[in-house]
């Protein structure tokens, strides 16, 4: 069974005062040093978890190739040990899930990766889960009285775009729902669909924005901005000072770049207390894609730009339904020269 990478695993190299180790994906080396033991008796114990996060957190170049393949998980880290770093003996093969819920009790591969916030979509857009599971889903579309039953594919493209690239690497795969393509059945609109065992409910309201976000799992999950957002601009100016002459109207201070951050301040919408507690899944998420509804086509990279933010429980605030304000920074700026 795969371990949470955030689970701290000891690999033991034995009873000596020091060791050559490495650790190996796929016959390829991603890791090499040396341990030495702390202790002056009994055996020799090195931490690998934290070494494995970081081949886990490496993104695959942006270009599309055939020779880079989407990675799936778990991945298997095979621990070798050597006396003279030369001649290796395999001490144990390990299998780690991208999970960082830090939770024990919570396992993805069998409890499942999707977990949104609200589950409220918009018809514009995508539904997208990622699996652990190899084989594809049926998804149960509602349209009225109407249910009808949908086969979704699981999808393991390796095109390498900045949002699906992700998307490859985060499971099996990816199960994809495209409500424009379901949005209507039998001259009825769609209202819900059941994929796995999460229900997505079509929003009655026309939100402008939706955030995708790698939740503490290991899988993807979307939220609408159902609340109102205002975007705004901060510029940082270079300019110079130049020779000038006092008998003429000119131009003695220049003004040659500007670098402006677009910054997005964004409402939630009121949520239940249930839904509120799962905020911090978007909020803490290091994996974070803004799309306009508009063009749901285009997944911009962005930041969540709050650092600090509290969650109140609803019979203290004595009122039902609760929201959150947050920023939201576009991860790359833009330059004017």
């Amino acid at each position: 069974m795969a371990v949470a990478i955030w689970k701290d695993h000891f690999s033991n190299l034995g009873s000596v005062a020091s060791q050559y180790f490495r650790i190996r994906v796929n016959n390829s080396t991603i890791y090499q040093g040396r341990a030495f033991r702390a202790a002056s008796s009994g055996n020799l114990y090195v931490r690998i978890n934290d070494i494995c996060a970081d081949y886990l957190s490496q993104t695959p170049p942006p270009v599309p190739t055939s020779s880079i393949s989407g990675r799936t998980f778990p991945v298997s880290f095979t621990v070798q040990k050597s006396s003279n770093g030369s001649s290796w003996t395999t001490v144990e093969t390990v299998d780690f899930n991208d999970d960082w819920s830090y939770d024990p009790s919570f396992d993805p591969s069998t409890m499942g990766m999707s977990f949104p916030i609200t589950g409220r979509i918009d018809l514009r857009q995508k539904v997208i889960q990622t699996r652990y599971a190899s084989g594809g889903v049926t998804a149960s579309a509602k349209y009225g009285s109407t249910t009808r039953s949908i086969s979704l594919s699981l999808q393991t493209s390796t095109d390498f775009t900045a949002f699906w690239n992700s998307q490859a690497r985060a499971g099996a795969g990816r199960i994809e729902f495209p409500c424009s393509t379901y949005a209507t059945y039998s001259g009825k609109t769609l209202t819900r669909v059941t994929i796995g065992l999460v229900t997505y409910k079509v929003a009655t309201t026309c939100p402008k924005y939706c955030l995708y976000y790698k939740n503490p799992f290991g899988g993807y999950d979307s939220l609408l901005l159902e609340g109102a957002v205002t975007r705004s601009h901060s510029v940082a100016r270079d300019t110079f000072k130049a020779d000038y002459d006092n008998s003429i109207r000119g131009r003695e201070e220049w003004d040659y770049m500007n670098e402006v951050t677009e910054i997005l301040n964004a409402n939630t919408g009121y949520l239940t207390e249930d839904e509120s507690g799962r905020m911090p899944y978007l909020l803490d998420s290091t994996d974070v894609f803004l799309v306009d509804l508009d063009n749901p086509n285009a997944y911009i990279p962005a930041t969540i730009d709050t650092s600090t933010y509290s969650f109140q429980a609803v019979n203290r605030l004595g009122m039902k339904m609760m929201n959150h304000t947050f920023d939201i920074r576009i991860s790359q700026n833009t330059y004017r020269r």
